[in-house]
């Protein structure tokens, strides 16, 4: 059998099953996540660089704002496409040259000599991770049994956030060990070349399961998914007022923080990092309780309700411990949903291609909100001199996710053997 894309149209049969894990799917997912973790420390930079960037290249609030909207428009723009094309060829192929230039254009960031090629040097970064990242459901299906696939994403979400928790901590300190912020990019290039060598060596595919059995090209075009299931593009919704939230508070709040607290570089990175550690624990928790409870939504709407109220109130919280305790808040809900997101294409018997495409929309229009959130409160800060007034503008946003949860449907555990075919 040629050694191409194979994935089928066959629905996998997600029931229960005894059948013992390849432990080498383990070391699949291990190499992915380490490339993630080197695209997580340039995606966090931001927040802590652009205090530097003011005074070395002269970076303007409304340019920090696009600066911020850029790595979240790379998301949004290669996310679908990728998923429709890049599916169709060797997802092994497609991941080496993604994180090869990973590499290059981390170093391109070294050497940015002006705010517009460091925006395109983020923007072709984030486009060549988002097209890794939608490979990678191909290497879940290969490699995992469907028992462990709300597992697997729940995990996904968490390495992601043990990341940004590293990032935010260590790249003030990188900056004194390596004397300036361009090195720190030299760094991340090197890392993301010796990652690039490993996976050529590691990364292997699983061509055993059913799940596997016809080439890519034989599905036809994954794309009618999108217009036969509808209700993806109501699941694909749902963070878009979160995302507007989430890019902002990413983009500004360290600024904010050292504004409001009078703290340094160093400390608003430390303070920073108790979001992720935050979703290291609800993409934990959230993923597994789902699975426990055998409910997708509850999850989903009870992050909804809270995510606004705890946005207001880390705006107006006057101490570095309660800043910290909220912000922990905040990561746990907001990354408590997102794996479940991920994992209803897959509840939906879908098959690999259709499910790179669920997760191609929803990773599309999470950025279309992501990209607005932070070009308006650089916008508003910008004409009235407030960065409170532009982080209270978009704090409320989140509570999209409850609305949807609304029209969702419960595809969990508990429900398997009553989910409508029309969904």
């Amino acid at each position: 059998m040629a050694h191409n894309n194979l994935v089928s149209n066959q629905q996998p049969d997600y029931s229960d099953s005894n059948d013992p894990q390849d432990s080498y799917g383990w070391v699949v997912m291990a190499n992915l996540w380490a490339i993630d973790i080197g695209n997580v420390f340039v995606f966090m930079s931001i927040g802590i660089l652009i205090p530097i960037w003011r005074d070395d290249i002269g970076l303007t609030p409304i340019q920090a704002g696009l600066m911020g909207s850029a790595g979240f428009l790379g998301f949004g723009l290669m996310s679908l496409p990728s998923s429709i094309w890049l599916t169709k060829y060797n997802p092994k192929f497609v991941t080496a040259c993604a994180t090869i230039g990973m590499a290059l254009t981390a170093l391109m960031h070294s050497i940015s000599v002006s705010v517009e090629i460091l925006i395109i040097s983020r923007f072709t970064f984030v486009a060549l991770a988002s097209s890794r990242l939608t490979i990678q459901i191909i290497f879940i299906q290969q490699w995992f049994q469907p028992r462990l696939y709300s597992i697997i994403n729940g995990l996904d979400f968490s390495i992601r956030s043990i990341g940004q928790t590293l990032a935010l901590v260590m790249i003030p300190s990188m900056i004194l060990i390596l004397g300036n912020w361009r090195n720190i990019y030299v760094a991340i290039a090197l890392y993301m070349g010796i990652l690039s060598i490993l996976w050529v060596i590691f990364g292997k595919q699983n061509y055993s399961t059913s799940t596997n059995a016809l080439p890519a090209n034989q599905e036809g075009n994954p794309a009618g998914i999108l217009i036969k299931k509808k209700i993806l593009w109501v699941i694909a919704s749902t963070q878009i007022g979160a995302a507007c939230t989430f890019g902002s508070f990413m983009t500004f709040y360290p600024s904010y923080s050292m504004e409001h607290l009078n703290i340094s570089v160093g400390t608003a990175g430390l303070l920073m990092s108790a979001f992720p550690i935050g979703g290291i624990i609800g993409s934990v928790l959230g993923g597994a309780l789902s699975q426990k409870i055998g409910k997708r939504k509850p999850i989903i709407w009870v992050s909804g309700i809270l995510l606004p109220i705890m946005y207001f109130i880390l705006l107006n919280v006057d101490t570095i411990p309660l800043s910290m305790i909220i912000l922990l808040m905040i990561g746990s809900l907001a990354m408590a949903f997102p794996p479940i997101l991920f994992t209803i294409p897959l509840d939906m018997r879908l098959s690999a291609r259709e499910v790179a495409v669920a997760g191609g929309l929803i990773r599309t229009l999470f950025p279309v909100g992501a990209t607005m959130g932070p070009l308006i409160v650089g916008a508003i800060q910008e004409s009235s001199g407030s960065l409170f007034l532009g982080l209270s503008v978009v704090a409320p946003l989140p509570i999209t996710v409850a609305i949807a949860s609304i029209f969702i449907p419960e595809t969990g555990p508990r429900n398997k053997n009553t989910i409508p075919s029309s969904i």
